[in-house]
């Protein structure tokens, strides 16, 4: 729930630095569901954890996880994105 709290301060109160790691962020998203569980299971996922609406409309929350390599260690680094150095 933290990790939830700091994402949601930092695209509000620091846009810049979101847009600066994600601008540094590398990889793809691998549509594992991982990321949709943290705080509470998503309920636009389907039983086999894929996003309903990912092609289609996605918030903007869920297109910039992760925000940085915190993030990553939430999802216990099994996600697609990575972050250099």
């Amino acid at each position: 729930m933290v990790g939830k709290l700091r994402r949601i301060w930092l695209t509000t109160f620091r846009p810049s630095y979101v847009r600066a790691q994600l601008a540094r962020r590398q990889g793809s998203c691998r549509q594992c569901g991982n990321c949709c569980c943290l705080a509470f299971r998503c309920p636009l996922l389907t039983g086999r954890n894929r996003c309903v609406i990912y092609r289609l409309a996605r918030p903007a929350n869920c297109t910039r996880f992760p925000i940085d390599a915190r993030d990553l260690r939430e999802v216990r680094g099994q996600c697609g994105y990575r972050f250099p150095g």
